[in-house]
Parts: C-alpha cells; structure tokens; sequence
C-alpha cells in the first residue's frame, strides 16, 4: 500500500519522513563516480538497509526480492536462511521450469549456514536443491492439516529453534495477511483475505475455502494468466461454493492490473458460468461484493492480488476513522 510498509522496525513501518531522507542518501551515492542506477528493489533494499543500521537492529529479517541468486539480498550476511515454496512466479525472470526457479531460489543459501525448507512435492526440485545446499539442508515436511498457514508456521518454529528462540504463545497480526485479518469488514458478513496470486497459491488457498463465498477477484498482469487462472477456474466448477463473482482492477503494483474485460472474457472463455459482475474501482466492487455476500447469507473472499488487498486495508481505515500506520503494524 505504502512504499515505507516494506521497511518494518518492531513490525512498525518507518516514517515517510525517515524514508524520505535515507532514500537522498543512496541517491546521493548512487549519482557519485562510478554512476549507477539501482532498480526499485535495489533502492528500497538499500533504504531499508540504512534504516535498520540507525536505528541499531539486532535481528534483521530480510526477503529475498525474485529468485536469489542475483538478488539484491545476496549483500547482506545470514545466520539462517528460509525456503519457503517453489512454484511458477516470475518465470519471465526465473525460469520456466520448476527446478530452474528451484536453481536461482537455493541460491540464498550461505556455505555453513542452515536452510530450512518446506519439502516440495517433485522430486527433481528437491534433488536439485539437495545437490545445491548439500549439509546445510534441513528439510521441513508439511504438517499433517496441508493448509498453507499450518505450512509457514512449522516453518517459524524451526526457525526458532534453530536461533534458540523459545515459541510464543502470543499469535502475531500481519495486516492483510494473517488467518482472521479483516473478517469483519463487511456488516453481518465473514470476510476472509487472501494475497494468493500466483496458480500454487491460488490452488492452495481456494481449496481451504469451506462455506459458499463470493469471490471478488482482482489481479496484476502476468507472463501466463491463463496458467495463473486455471486453478481458479477448476474451483469455480463447483458453483455452489462459488456462486458469484466480482471482478475489479488493483490500483497499482509492480505490473499493471488485468482489465475487468479481459479478466472475464478470458474466465468466460475457460468456462467460467458464475453470476460475473465487473467494477473497475476496488473500493466500489468491494461492497457490491460485500451486499452479494449479504443478499445470499454466503461469506466473501477477496483474492488474487497483494495489491488489491492493500487498496482495500487503505479504503476500510479511511471509511472506519482509523489510522492508517497504526492498522499496518505487525504485532
């Protein structure tokens, strides 16, 4: 939603102030003999990078931005590094198959730093992750429930354990994300948002769907969107988990959104029945939704796009009276 939502200290984002003034200074050495022009990435990583040197971090955190081995990220020391999935996203960049995404993903791994990875399903990816990481691998098997969360959870624990952490019992709130996050957004309605937007994700999280929801469904243009939409399309088939949809466009993003129009001639082409309504502003279509969802006694989920859920987190704090930097905090 917010550039400086991608710099958290204490699960609170800096200040626009603060990154205002720490993005002078990479411009600064950036515009310095040798010259170079640093990717946005690039330049928020170095941002982010300053601020957690001021402000004394102890225990930095720190995504990798696409893939690994040519990261950005790649600068910075580890005393763990995570795994998490490995699926088709990116495959412009990355590679078309799963195990070159695997290849260009393992390539976080440190010589004599732990890996701790959710075990993959094809036996080539782990074989060419096993050959990469070698020692250093600590596979993670997905728990015995298969959702998602249940997933990244074990994935937590190990690696607290792994740093001599002791667990807390205390859940963490991850606006946007976390399992619960806005489910009262809409009056009388259960809300669930998912981030899910690529065909893994997609699958995974459509499945745990278990009460018939209305689905408002937006997303940013990808290198395959019918690949991306086919797990979406299989679990539309069933109609009555999935009576009716809504289509809208997130506001901004790394690419730019799949029109309404398309998105439904290309859903409808792959042999998408579903009451289908289109509402370009995410804010508008988000209550139409809301109203289906009430109008049908169904539940609603928004999915398909990290964008699309900020648009939303940013609209519901302005229509609630809220503070915006105090809802995105991470605690």
């Amino acid at each position: 939603m917010t550039v400086e939502e991608r710099i958290r200290i204490d699960g609170r984002p800096i200040s626009p102030e603060a990154f205002d003034r720490l993005l002078g200074s990479v411009m600064q050495a950036a515009r310095t003999e040798p010259e170079c022009t640093p990717t946005y990435f690039e330049t928020t990583f170095l941002v982010a990078m300053l601020a957690f040197s001021e402000a004394g971090v102890e225990r930095g955190i720190i995504e990798t931005g696409m893939g690994g081995r040519l990261d950005a990220t790649r600068l910075v020391g580890a005393d763990l590094c995570i795994l998490t999935t490995v699926s088709k996203e990116h495959s412009e960049y990355l590679g078309e198959t799963l195990v070159e995404i695997a290849a260009e993903k393992a390539a976080i791994h440190r010589p004599e730093v732990p890996l701790i990875a959710l075990q993959h399903d094809d036996f080539h990816v782990r074989e060419l992750i096993e050959r990469k990481v070698g020692r250093d691998l600590f596979w993670l098997p997905w728990p015995a429930t298969g959702s998602t969360w249940s997933g990244y959870s074990a994935v937590v624990a190990a690696a607290g354990s792994h740093l001599g952490w002791q667990a807390s019992a205390v859940d963490c709130v991850w606006p946007g994300r976390s399992p619960g996050y806005g489910e009262n957004w809409v009056d009388g309605v259960t809300t669930r948002l998912s981030v899910a937007h690529n065909a893994e994700s997609l699958a995974n999280d459509l499945a745990e769907v278990t009460s018939p929801s209305v689905v408002l469904l937006g997303m940013s243009r990808k290198a395959d969107l019918k690949a991306t939409l086919e797990p979406v399309v299989s679990a539309f088939s069933e109609e009555g988990m999935f009576p009716r949809v809504v289509l809208t466009e997130p506001k901004s993003g790394r690419n730019p959104a799949v029109s309404v129009n398309e998105l439904s001639e290309m859903m409808r082409s792959m042999g998408v029945s579903q009451s289908t309504t289109i509402e370009r502003a995410p804010e508008r279509a988000f209550e139409m939704a809301g109203g289906e969802a009430r109008e049908i006694d169904a539940e609603l989920l928004v999915i398909g796009s990290v964008y699309l859920v900020g648009d939303l987190l940013e609209y519901v704090a302005e229509r609630n009276g809220l503070e915006l930097w105090d809802e995105l905090m991470a605690h």
